[in-house]
């Protein structure tokens, strides 16, 4: 439930706003919330509900008798397990009473709603008739409970369960937000964010300060290999997703625009089962994101590095392609992370592009980072640096040609790439191999 509830996000103003107050209003009684939702056991009533035992309908006469008048012992052990089922669904039904009387009590529409939900529930006959069956200790009662519960009333019970986990995935997001002393954003026209940091970062982190003008629909963001553009990117659609939601975000304060959706290209990976490349696959990422702003009058996205693969010049040509269009999007807002500063004189007089960056300093022998975001673009290189500093050089240097050097190379392949020898053969003048390899 806390899945979806992160997933299938509001997009109206209203019902965030009554998210939120909902939210309020669980974490300031979520000592008494956590111990309504232990009681109702849910996971336990589910695996009951999924027990495998043949229901009472459907076993046989003789099998009843059998097991009873010879102490059959999966007969026993089947009715016992239905003993427990009793237990644990009286629990759940008065956990279920008990919260709605609170979730009545809140004055939060979104809460008040689920009450509503639960008394419709908790008072269907099926669900009435189980509350009497649950108190029967005899057997032909054990066998109409298991009967009624596992079969008529199964979907009831399912649905008083959606109901509690949608009340304690809230709960996650209310104590969440209580405990790491997160606020809660107001929607507005802009995105305006003091503070910001990736919650999975801890109170260390550095916060970052973002604000937008209303016609910016593309940052575009530069800067050297780890000064934090990718965990910034991170850091912004995680707390927009909270935002929507109608959670507290990592931040001291934040103003958002509520869009319809929102994505990300991060993580793109070719395909060997697909015969779909690197670079292929970037493509259709993009192609998605397009779809997508076609589709919706409103959305947000995050793009780290796009097109890394194929050539600078195409990584160059495409991304100031695909950037200036989506600019001219009514409402979208793109970040993309790049080292392709290229660009840069093209776009650097659009009002609709706004451009930010991350730096290292340099001065000491190795880079060191603030990950504090800064105008304007970035034109540091830390890949030379990089592998100067983990040793790579130095470990290649020493296959320099020397006497002896190919000591090491096994005598059954060739000095040159791609070219073997049969065993046994002399190992003569390495051939001119420039027109297969160039």
């Amino acid at each position: 439930m806390l899945h979806q509830r992160l997933v299938s996000l509001s997009h109206t103003v209203e019902e965030i706003e009554a998210l939120q107050r909902a939210h309020q209003a669980l974490a300031t009684e979520a000592a008494l919330y956590i111990r309504l939702l232990d009681r109702a056991n849910c996971d336990a009533i589910e695996a009951y509900l999924a027990s495998r035992w043949q229901l009472p309908a459907t076993m046989s006469l003789s099998a009843r008798l059998a097991g009873s008048l010879w102490s059959g012992r999966w007969y026993w052990k089947y009715l016992q397990n239905v003993t427990v089922g009793q237990c644990q669904v009286i629990d759940l039904l008065a956990a279920a009473d008990e919260l709605r009387q609170h979730l009545e009590a809140s004055r939060c529409l979104a809460l008040e709603q689920l009450a509503a939900r639960l008394a419709a529930l908790t008072d269907l006959p099926q669900l009435q008739e189980l509350r009497r069956l649950a108190r029967s200790r005899s057997t032909d009662g054990r066998r109409a409970f298991d009967q009624l519960a596992r079969e008529t009333a199964k979907s009831s019970l399912a649905a008083v369960i959606e109901c509690v986990g949608t009340v304690e995935a809230m709960l996650s997001l209310a104590v969440a937000t209580a405990e790491h002393g997160w606020v809660y954003p107001r929607p507005g026209p802009s995105l305006r964010i003091a503070g910001l940091v990736h919650p999975f970062l801890g109170p260390d982190s550095v916060a970052n300060d973002l604000n937008l003008s209303d016609n910016v629909r593309v940052v575009f963001l530069t800067g050297p290999n780890m000064a934090g553009k990718s965990t910034f990117l991170k850091a912004v659609l995680v707390a927009m997703i909270l935002a929507h939601a109608g959670a507290g975000v990592p931040a001291r304060s934040m103003e958002f625009p509520v869009v319809e959706v929102m994505f990300s290209s991060v993580k793109v990976e070719d395909s060997l089962s697909a015969g779909e490349s690197f670079y292929l696959a970037e493509v259709r990422r993009i192609r998605a994101l397009a779809q997508a702003l076609r589709t919706h009058s409103s959305a947000i996205a995050i793009i780290d590095e796009p097109f890394r693969g194929t050539n600078a010049h195409d990584a160059a040509e495409a991304t100031l392609a695909v950037i200036t269009r989506v600019a001219e999007h009514p409402r979208a807002l793109v970040f993309v992370a790049s080292h392709i500063a290229e660009v840069v004189p093209a776009i650097v007089d659009n009002p609709r592009m706004c451009l930010l960056h991350f730096a290292a300093d340099m001065t000491a022998e190795q880079p060191r980072f603030d990950y504090r975001i800064r105008d304007g673009v970035s034109t540091q290189r830390l890949g030379m640096t990089l592998l100067k500093q983990e040793g790579v050089l130095e470990l290649l240097d020493g296959f320099k040609a020397s006497p002896g050097a190919n000591r090491g190379v096994s005598p059954d392949v060739l000095p040159v790439v791609g070219v073997t020898r049969p065993v046994g053969d002399e190992i003569g003048e390495a051939p001119d191999c420039r027109d297969e390899f160039g």
